[in-house]
């Protein structure tokens, strides 16, 4: 038995087992801490939600709540909607002066607007689709053939898609 001490001495394996003990001890410790926190937030996850429901419950049937958050989309959706004036200032700036604009209609929800025009000469019908063909703004969408009306212009319609950078000021 002896021999077994002089082979191994205890002072040099002691320091090692005291090491892996607390070792263990504080994995031991840390998981229970871990496991104790994940219960408390699954309780207090448990908790929101049933107030959530209670809270919900309550709102449906609050009427004030109700009015007043039909107002508050009413106004969200008129602030994301461009006034009619804004629009046409703005294709009224983008579009040549040769231009003479019989029809004009506005669709705000498929964000286009549908033209029927002339201009003077086919060089300008040229000119014309070749700057609207270039407009970052606007695209087009489709258009009819240009006609040589009675009073010597060409007349034609066109319908544009409005892009977003459009609506930028």
């Amino acid at each position: 038995m002896e021999n077994w001490r002089n082979i191994i001495p205890l002072g040099l394996i002691l320091p090692f087992l005291i090491i892996i003990v607390i070792e263990y001890s504080l994995n031991f410790g840390l998981n229970w801490y871990s496991q104790k926190l994940d219960n408390k937030v699954n309780n207090l996850e448990v908790k929101i939600k049933q107030k959530e429901e209670a809270l919900k419950g309550v709102l449906e049937t609050n009427q004030a709540f109700k009015i007043f958050s039909q107002a508050v989309n009413i106004t969200e959706i008129l602030k994301t909607r461009s006034s009619l004036s804004f629009v046409i200032n703005k294709f009224n700036q983008l579009m040549p002066k040769f231009l003479s604009l019989q029809n004009f209609r506005y669709d705000a929800d498929k964000n286009e607007i549908a033209i029927s025009a002339s201009v003077p000469s086919w060089q300008d019908y040229i000119r014309f689709h070749k700057y609207i063909a270039e407009l970052k703004d606007v695209e087009i969408q489709s258009f009819t053939p240009p006609k040589l009306s009675e009073k010597n212009t060409i007349d034609f319609s066109m319908v544009l898609i409005l892009k977003p950078n459009f609506y930028q000021q």
